[in-house]
């Protein structure tokens, strides 16, 4: 009966354990916009060349040389966050670029989504964004180019798995001295 009972709760401790590690499911889904649509949504409009990128977790930094800015305060190496995956909305982007860049302010950093209209350069789409905004060049310095900091989500569901799985171990520890004293 004993091994039936720690055979149990090794089970379901592996399972709790598996619930809290596992990644949060998500799927992205565009559901189109012209570029002036994503133009006259964002807080900031750039073009520039993919310098740095770097994955933490589930968020990903990029850093762009920037070219031209178009609209918002934009500096001359620029970050912007996304999601790490495209399956979360992150921005997919392939080689350096040049890339048309359409963030949103939130927190005083710079996100861009999958869906928000970052793409690949083209002179049709920069012109027609200039048409709606201007042109001007980007300011001296850089912003937003390192990651926020403080443990991510995983980091600390890791954290909690492993003090349950050690108070799991040490209870078991414990009970089996307890009631191995007695035996012989």
């Amino acid at each position: 009966m004993r091994r039936w009972t720690t055979g149990l709760l090794a089970a379901l401790l592996l399972v709790l354990a598996g619930w809290v590690l596992a990644p949060a499911a998500s799927a992205c889904s565009c559901t189109g916009g012209t570029t002036a649509d994503h133009a006259l949504s964002a807080d900031a409009v750039f073009t520039g060349r993919l310098a740095d990128h770097e994955v933490v977790g589930g968020t990903a930094l990029h850093v762009f040389a920037v070219d031209a800015v178009y609209a918002g305060q934009v500096a001359a190496r620029q970050g912007v966050l996304s999601p790490a995956s495209g399956a979360s909305c992150g921005l997919e982007l392939a080689g350096q670029g040049p890339f048309l860049v359409f963030a949103v302010r939130e927190d005083d950093r710079l996100v861009a989504e999958l869906c928000g209209g970052t793409t690949v350069w083209t002179p049709q789409a920069a012109a027609e964004v200039q048409v709606l905004t201007g042109v001007r060049a980007p300011g001296p310095g850089s912003a937003g180019t390192e990651l926020p900091g403080g443990p991510s989500d995983t980091a600390l569901e890791a954290v909690v798995a492993v003090l349950l799985v050690a108070a799991f171990a040490g209870g078991l520890l414990l009970r089996r001295r307890a009631t191995g004293d007695g035996e012989g």
